[in-house]
């Protein structure tokens, strides 16, 4: 699997921008702003149709614009492949809102997500070591959906039957419904619920058997556990707060350092290197997965690392294809520059690629 191409269209500060990828690192050299995280961005777009940045998705749509499009061709072997997404901002002549397209033929979002499977690092990422546990949680299912069908089958399907039973719990509470009529959302969550909860325990099972050149992290698993006993003894205060209270939309987990809890107790570097950690840490699951290893988009990785971990960072790029973005070169080993294409960014064009 590799990128061929990426193609831009008044996306975030790039009215047109057109790229082609070749088998060295790409490193994109620009201050802040220039536009070189957008790259990395849209690349991760194709990947999972998500942004890890925008609140919202009219954010990604260049100022003045109605429009943008993310145009990636991708290799498998020796067949190509064309992904498409479009964004649109509503107005009585464009009324969808987002569309993805594989070979031109329409995709339901969770159906494009694994085309291009990738792992991103951005500095902001560090607020999922003290942000929410669904944050958290958000990150686990997009590293699973990606590589694993069933598993983006059962999250897709235990979100809607977890919805359908809150809705009967809310009717129950307003003296319009049963206790028998949650019955059978009961039995559809309580086993979708179990799967996802499988495939996450042996997630982490694997990430924390992985060697830690970064640091002794370990990661935590915390899953709220689901059982028709556990939901038999609460249901009562479902029922009084209309929410299924416990299975994996509780869920969550802790980074951890040498016993150390990095949400309360970790310096702002040690809980960077920590994402860092699980971000790699995901790289080598979903690779184990596939039996191929996914694109890398590494946002200012280097600047806050010491020389060995640099190092390591090195070795790790050279093994699948990679996207850098940075704003200097100094930190980054110079045997490294030697072998990866640098190119410059400046307010949303690339200036030039023979530094």
């Amino acid at each position: 699997m590799f990128l061929k191409s990426l193609q831009l269209t008044h996306f975030r500060n790039y009215s047109n921008l057109e790229l082609h990828f070749d088998n060295r690192p790409t490193i994109f050299l620009g201050d802040n702003a220039a536009g070189k995280s957008n790259i990395l961005e849209a690349v991760y777009l194709l990947s999972t149709t998500k942004s890890l940045r925008a609140q919202n998705e009219d954010e990604l749509i260049k100022e003045t614009e109605e429009f943008a499009k993310i145009e990636g061709f991708i290799i498998f072997g020796e067949a190509e492949s064309e992904l498409l997404i479009i964004l649109n901002r509503i107005t009585d002549v464009l009324n969808f809102k987002k569309k993805v397209l594989v070979n031109g033929i329409p995709r339901k979002a969770v159906d494009f997500m694994g085309n291009l499977p990738a792992v991103i690092f951005y500095p902001l990422d560090i607020n999922m070591v003290t942000g929410s546990p669904s944050l958290r949680r958000w990150h686990i299912d997009l590293c699973l959906a990606q590589v694993d069908p069933q598993y983006k089958k059962a999250i897709t399907v235990y979100e809607h039957f977890l919805t359908s039973r809150n809705k009967v719990l809310k009717r129950i509470r307003e003296g319009k419904g049963r206790v028998d009529e949650l019955d059978y959302w009961t039995q559809e969550v309580i086993e979708k619920g179990e799967e996802i909860s499988k495939k996450r325990k042996e997630f982490f099972v694997f990430i924390n058997s992985l060697e830690k050149p970064l640091g002794d992290f370990m990661f935590e698993y915390l899953p709220s556990e689901i059982s028709l006993e556990k939901l038999n003894l609460i249901q009562s205060r479902e029922i009084a707060s209309a929410q299924t209270l416990i299975g994996p939309h509780r869920d969550d987990f802790s980074l951890i350092l040498s016993g150390r809890k990095m949400a309360n107790f970790g310096s702002r570097g040690e809980q960077r290197t920590a994402t860092l950690a699980f971000k790699l840490s995901q790289l080598e699951y979903m690779a184990k997965i596939l039996g191929k290893r996914p694109m890398l988009l590494l946002d200012d990785v280097f600047s806050e690392l010491d020389a060995s971990h640099r190092a390591h960072i090195v070795e790790i790029v050279s093994k699948q294809q990679t996207l850098i973005a940075t704003v200097e070169l100094e930190n980054i080993p110079k045997e490294f520059l030697a072998s990866a294409r640098i190119l410059k960014v400046e307010e949303g064009k690339i200036i030039d690629n023979k530094i």
